[in-house]
């Protein structure tokens, strides 16, 4: 089976506390790995250098969906996105899925 993956690409905002950006990203790690993504987080180096991404893996397609199903009615996740936009400490930038090609 393809494997799937999940990725969203943000900037932290002037002048943010990069310790509480990145705090607010290791409780969405968690979130995300309680619902079976391998997750991961990327600074950018070449291209939008500066922006961080978040990616989570999943070993298919159905998995990446119930992730999604699971997550998205998930108590602990809806606080957490209204956390983050309180937070005010990035601004998104883009968000990609995409499915694995074997070759």
């Amino acid at each position: 089976m393809p494997a799937a993956i999940v990725q969203y690409v943000f900037s932290p905002n002037p002048g943010c506390e990069l310790s509480q950006l990145i705090g607010l990203i290791k409780e969405a790690a968690t979130i995300w790995r309680a619902h079976g993504a391998e997750v991961r987080l990327w600074s950018v180096q070449v291209g939008e250098v500066g922006n961080l991404a978040f990616t989570a893996g999943f070993e298919s397609t159905a998995k990446l969906g119930g992730t999604l199903d699971t997550l998205n009615n998930d108590p602990a996740f809806a606080a957490w996105r209204a956390k983050n936009l309180k937070a005010g400490l990035a601004t998104w930038v883009r968000s990609n899925q995409a499915y694995e090609i074997s070759i």
